[in-house]
């Protein structure tokens, strides 16, 4: 585990040390960034231009500004407005693209919609419940959703499967759509040729077809009654990457802040550990009926939120912070020599093997709950000493 730590910080290092971080419950960028850029927070807004690529994971992400290079965005709602000269990747709730892109634009989303002001020079790789693409593709689309409308323009070739699809749009390439239900709008034109599928037979193209056919083809329909399983394992796939970006966020600032704190507990981790159990316990027990009573008086209420909003943190991000002490305990063990960086690349590592552990039934669960109990446990004994 050392051996590819220090593999990925060799490799990572020297671009890592070039970026800014930033986090806090409102981050803002105002100023012009020449260099990567990595935020965190409650909502995240860039008002100024990167020279560089941007990672982003919060709850609102609203980017007003170009990027000279790759964006990277994971979050609830994320509005992209400002120009993005090469790659986007976003995941989220609800997805808003209203911009130009120099390159691929992949998109995970509930809700997505894609303004008729967005230009993708590349390609666009759409999964999503409802889609609205109404811009300008200049590569081939691949998409998957639930209701899905494609009034925009493509280029080359389209991949379209959905439950609904109304289609009023330009199709340049070849065509192959799927859907329960497929409806062909009055815009819309085909200037390839067209296979596709739907639950009720064939489907009248009216005059869209430009010099071109269209096919109904019962093996798209095959196509898309296996591709469910596709679909699932696209999306755990990308939940998996999600975690693992958000991990890695959390991960680096928590040890940007506490270092040195982490340090000071894991030296406790072979000591006490009944001791450490039950205390962390008592923290995750006890701790709701505290901010209870807090909340039922008016003078408490304050303190309650206080403590409700820590108490929620420490339970969302305890296999985290877990991670970061079994890390700075195996530190320990060796020496205390590992660097900032081989801590951050090694505790994720561990945050991603205790992850799979955790998922197991009743097992994988009861030593989560052992596992961030022993955690806390030695924390609030570390504070307590101090």
């Amino acid at each position: 585990m050392k051996k590819l730590a220090i593999l990925l910080y060799t490799l990572l290092c020297p671009f890592l040390m070039m970026a800014q971080f930033e986090s806090g419950e409102n981050v803002v960028i105002s100023q012009e960034q020449q260099d990567d850029i990595y935020l965190s927070g409650e909502s995240v807004t860039l008002n100024a231009p990167v020279t560089g690529d941007v990672v982003a994971a919060a709850g609102n992400i609203q980017i007003n500004d170009s990027i000279s290079s790759d964006l990277t965005a994971a979050g609830g709602e994320i509005v992209v407005n400002g120009m993005v000269g090469d790659d986007l990747r976003v995941a989220g709730g609800t997805l808003t693209i209203d911009t130009e892109i120099g390159d691929d634009l992949m998109i995970f989303g509930g809700e997505v919609e894609i303004t008729r002001n967005s230009i993708i020079h590349g390609n666009l790789i759409c999964f999503a419940g409802d889609v609205r693409m109404d811009g300008n593709v200049q590569g081939m689309v691949k998409m998957y959703g639930g209701n899905i409308k494609m009034n925009g323009t493509v280029a080359k070739d389209a991949v379209i499967y959905g439950g609904e699809l109304d289609l009023n749009g330009e199709i340049r390439g070849k065509s192959k759509l799927a859907a329960e239900v497929l409806n062909i709008g009055t815009n819309a034109k085909f200037y390839n040729d067209v296979a596709y599928w739907t639950e009720t037979g064939e489907v009248d193209f009216k005059s869209s077809l430009i010099n071109s056919k269209a096919t109904y083809s019962e093996d798209l329909g095959a196509d898309r009654q296996g591709f469910s399983w596709k679909y699932f394992g696209v999306t755990a796939l990308v939940l998996w990457v999600l975690y693992m970006l958000s991990a890695f966020l959390v991960i680096l600032f928590l040890n940007m802040l506490f270092k040195a704190f982490f340090s000071r507990v894991a030296i406790l981790f072979n000591r006490d550990v009944l001791k450490s159990i039950g205390i962390g316990a008592l923290y995750l027990l006890g701790m709701p009926l505290i901010i209870f009573l807090l909340m039922v008086s008016v003078i408490g209420i304050p303190i309650g939120l206080f403590l409700l909003f820590l108490y929620v943190f420490s339970l969302f991000f305890g296999h985290l912070v877990v991670a970061l002490l079994i890390t700075h305990f195996m530190d320990h063990r060796k020496g205390g020599g590992w660097s900032f960086w081989a801590i951050v690349f090694i505790a994720l590592g561990v945050a991603a093997v205790l992850q799979i552990i955790f998922l197991i039934p009743i097992i994988g669960w009861l030593a989560s709950i052992v596992a961030i109990a022993l955690a806390y446990g030695f924390i609030l004994i570390n504070i307590s000493r101090k």
